[in-house]
């Protein structure tokens, strides 16, 4: 157990500060392009002043871009610390069976037979420190190589964003995340926890799990409570880690590529 929990809270706090760099990273990105935006309304709304059907629209489309800059930030970190959660639970589950196939947790121990003394238990070997951290760094790597793999997004990161225009920047960002979207498909597919869509009423049952639905606001008294749906919370309906390479380097998140020519 104690295994378990140390490969717990490091697979924790490094999902939890690699989804942090990606989400400051995105955030960063969409305000940038939203600032842009607001000027060029900006620009817009004087030739188009005595307008009164433009006028209207640039003030809309003014608000509209208010809205996502004041909600986009803390829906986005929401969004980012649940597919987290889901990570660190999944890898959280992969180390409990990993850890049982090779007798580091013990399962429960079969009920005796009458009148027969029960085998004596074999001592679990001695795992090489140097071995576990190896198989630790390699468990967490292992996720940054899929991304890497799928989105290119260790490239994304090390890049100087200040040598591309806006508009490179823009279309680098959609790229990555839509690869990205398609690298985590293939592993984890989710649903929402609750069936009742966002601003939708909802009853919560007496015996329900506060794992599960968080509640805000005026909470008092005992369960049934009735309340409005803010998010609809997410699940893990599948999850297929792929498999970890048994000789590669620990440290290598993506092998360099040479053409041969």
């Amino acid at each position: 157990m104690t295994i378990l929990k140390e490969c717990s809270r490091r697979s924790l706090f490094w999902i939890i500060l690699v989804l942090g760099l990606l989400c400051v990273a995105v955030d960063l990105g969409f305000l940038y392009l939203l600032n842009i935006a607001t000027v060029k309304i900006v620009s817009l709304a004087g030739p188009y002043a005595d307008d009164p059907g433009i006028g209207k629209l640039l003030q809309q489309a003014a608000v509209v871009l208010d809205l996502l800059r004041l909600y986009f930030i803390p829906a986005s970190a929401g969004v980012f610390l649940i597919f987290g959660l889901i990570l660190w639970a999944g890898l959280r589950n992969s180390f409990a069976r990993m850890l049982r196939k090779t007798d580091a947790l013990p399962e429960t121990a079969p009920k005796a037979k009458k009148g027969k003394k029960p085998a004596p238990k074999a001592q679990p070997p001695v795992e090489d420190k140097a071995e576990r951290e190896r198989r630790e760094k390699r468990i967490f790597l292992h996720l940054l190589s899929v991304l890497q793999r799928e989105g290119r997004l260790i490239d994304f990161f090390a890049e100087d964003m200040d040598a591309f225009e806006d508009d490179q920047i823009g279309a680098a960002v959609r790229t990555i995340h839509e690869n990205s979207k398609k690298g985590m498909e293939k592993y984890l597919k989710t649903e929402p926890v609750v069936s009742e869509g966002e601003d939708e009423e909802i009853e919560v049952p007496p015996d329900f799990d506060p794992n599960a639905i968080k509640l805000t606001g005026n909470v008092s008294g005992d369960p049934p409570f009735k309340g409005v749906v803010r998010h609809r919370g997410w699940r893990a309906k599948k999850l297929d880690l792929p498999a970890l390479s048994t000789v590669r380097d620990p440290l290598i998140i993506a092998p360099a590529e040479v053409e041969i020519v």
